[in-house]
């Protein structure tokens, strides 16, 4: 049996004697109590309360437009009821097609300009044939094998492929829109750049498959991860979608309203009545960008095929993201990432977001800053060699290694913050 040492000892006593001091000394009034707190809360009218809890903008969109209820589960669809599935594409739709709808185009001032009006804008041969088909084939397998091994995320219309970052180097390369993997990089991260600033990160990265006969999803806004907070002047989140075969309204091109985004905002963040959906119609190839706060949703499947696309959603960095890439990338590929992936994966710390122990706090979220760079605690963590700092008390020594020598190796900072802290002490009497 290993002998306590002194130390050990004294250190057991105290904090016996810091733990009965705080039972002995801790009487909590009954007015910081639950049933307290709830009796003062009964029939009050908190200032905030209606506005976060107004499940806006969904409410007024479904109230103003009731054709819009989305089918219960296992419920008929229905044709020819006015239903908002029950649609067609813009060339062939009565209310749309006269309309100057958004055509694939490489013209960077046209893209820009159907964006901004009409909420989406098509990237002709976003990516080229051979691109497309090694994605596509990349897609198919993977999904296949996952339903085979009943690991598959099956939703009631699609079914969903997650981390895709993790199975394959292709789509590590369109995570940075490496022009080998998807020619038309450069010009995304432009209009990206122009539409939500030069910062932004990956949401997530995910495969979307269409079943045959599928229910449509409900009309919605990708932005209303935020909602009911209202961003009017320009979106706060981007997605950028990858069509993998010829879309239309045979094969479940996706729903949209085009010009939805206007309505959004003149709103105020609430709808009033808005027009009727299309089915988006583009050939293989295409990518479209398309404004968080457009109202869109999956169409159903008429045909006896899969449908295939690619949805990649980019967001400004408050944002919180829906794949946890911090925890969900493989160790191989963080220990071979480029500064760009890791910097749009999220792996850019500052002040304001995603400290580890306060590792970031310098960080200025810059593309390749060392004072932010996490990659450095994930490695040490998939290593196993990383130890938390705990509780610490005047006097004593770190067995801990792990953050000092990453702030020491990373923080370009570290030298003042060490001499303001000696200077601080030395003032204390």
């Amino acid at each position: 049996m290993r002998q306590v040492t002194t130390l050990e000892f004294a250190s057991h006593i105290r904090d016996l004697a810091f733990t009965l001091s705080r039972r002995i000394l801790m009487t909590i009034p009954r007015i910081f109590s639950k049933e307290a707190v709830a009796e003062a809360s009964k029939d009050v009218h908190a200032p905030y309360q209606d506005f976060v809890h107004s499940h806006e903008p969904y409410r007024s969109l479904l109230k103003a437009n009731p054709w819009l209820a989305v089918p219960k589960s296992g419920e008929s669809l229905t044709w020819g009821k006015a239903h908002y599935y029950d649609t067609t594409v813009a060339r062939k739709h009565p209310d749309w097609q006269y309309a100057e709808l958004p055509q694939p185009s490489q013209e960077m001032d046209k893209l820009r300009r159907d964006f901004y009006h009409w909420g989406y804008c098509l990237i002709q041969d976003g990516l080229s044939p051979a691109q497309t088909e090694n994605i596509r084939t990349r897609v198919v397998e993977q999904s296949t094998a996952e339903r085979q091994l009943g690991i598959a995320y099956l939703a009631q219309a699609q079914q969903h492929v997650w981390s895709l970052v993790n199975k394959g180097e292709v789509f590590v390369q369109c995570m940075s829109h490496e022009p080998d993997s998807i020619q038309a990089g450069p010009m995304i991260e432009q209009l990206l750049d122009e539409a939500l600033g030069r910062g932004w990160h990956h949401l997530s990265y995910i495969a979307n498959i269409a079943y045959p006969g599928c229910h449509p999803q409900g009309m919605h806004q990708d932005q209303s991860l935020a909602a009911p907070y209202h961003f009017l002047e320009a979106p706060v989140l981007v997605n950028t979608v990858y069509i993998l075969q010829d879309v239309n309204e045979n094969n479940g091109g996706t729903l949209i309203i085009p010009g939805s985004h206007k309505l959004y905002c003149e709103g105020g963040g609430t709808f009033g009545e808005v027009p009727r959906p299309i089915n988006l119609e583009a050939p293989a190839g295409t990518i479209m960008l398309m404004d968080g706060r457009i109202l869109h949703g999956g169409a159903v499947n008429h045909t006896d095929e899969l449908r295939y696309i690619i949805t990649n959603s980019l967001v400004r960095p408050f944002i919180r993201q829906q794949e946890s890439f911090h925890l969900t990338i493989r160790p191989d590929i963080l220990q071979r990432a480029s500064d760009k992936f890791l910097w749009r994966c999220g792996f850019q710390a500052t002040g304001a977001q995603s400290t580890v122990e306060g590792y970031g706090y310098f960080g200025s979220g810059g593309l390749g800053d060392a004072n932010g760079a996490l990659v450095h605690m994930r490695n040490a963590m998939d290593a196993g060699v990383y130890q938390y700092i705990g509780e610490l008390r005047p006097g004593d020594s770190l067995q801990n290694q792990s953050l000092p020598d990453i702030q020491k190796s990373h923080e370009t900072l570290r030298d003042r913050a060490q001499a303001m802290m000696q200077q601080i002490d030395s003032g204390i009497g």
